[in-house]
């Protein structure tokens, strides 16, 4: 991407000058890890969006060649097309199968097997390789809150339109292929 001066954001908008809120980018959503994830950017007006975040991309899976789509994630991006944070939603939010944050990491596991080759799903693939651990401690974060929201009857809370984010984390690329690597930022 560096070699061709362009990032995700940009690849998923196509040229689009303009972003149009609630707009998915690319039309057809992306699809990679032998066709059981999907992915698709997109954004909201700026009064909706956290301060400095452009955009965000919305990830799912499904298990085996199933049609039931669930959402895993949501991916904030700045302006510069770097991720800023992973987030949560409720179901009612990317409507949907609601998948258990155990059958979520059996998907990614299998993402590290597959081969798609495009460099917008290839990236795609890797940042959530890349996050994986954060992305598992987000997603056992939101069982558990629903649980807590709604101990007895858990599908109310997949319906109730006041509880939209369940877990949230900042995240930093740069830091954390640093820390992959075992090298120090320079500050």
């Amino acid at each position: 991407m560096g070699n061709q001066q362009t990032n995700s954001v940009l690849l998923s908008l196509d040229g689009s000058k303009k972003i149009k809120p609630y707009q998915r980018y690319p039309e057809t959503p992306y699809f990679f890890g032998n066709k059981h994830w999907r992915a698709y950017y997109h954004s909201h007006e700026a009064d909706n969006l956290p301060q400095a975040e452009h955009g965000h991309y919305h990830f799912f899976t499904r298990a085996n060649d199933g049609d039931e789509w669930s959402h895993v994630i949501a991916m904030g991006m700045d302006d510069y097309g770097q991720p800023t944070r992973l987030f949560t939603t409720n179901l009612w939010v990317t409507d949907g199968k609601w998948f258990s944050a155990s059958q979520f990491m059996t998907q990614i596991a299998m993402l590290a097997n597959s081969q798609d080759g495009a460099l917008a799903t290839d990236w795609l693939k890797y940042v959530l390789l890349l996050f994986q651990y954060e992305i598992s401690d987000l997603l056992i974060a939101r069982d558990n809150r629903v649980e807590r929201l709604f101990p007895r009857y858990q599908e109310q809370c997949f319906l109730d339109r006041s509880v939209y984010y369940l877990s949230e984390m900042k995240i930093n690329l740069n830091k954390q292929l640093l820390d992959i690597f075992g090298l120090q930022q320079d500050r």
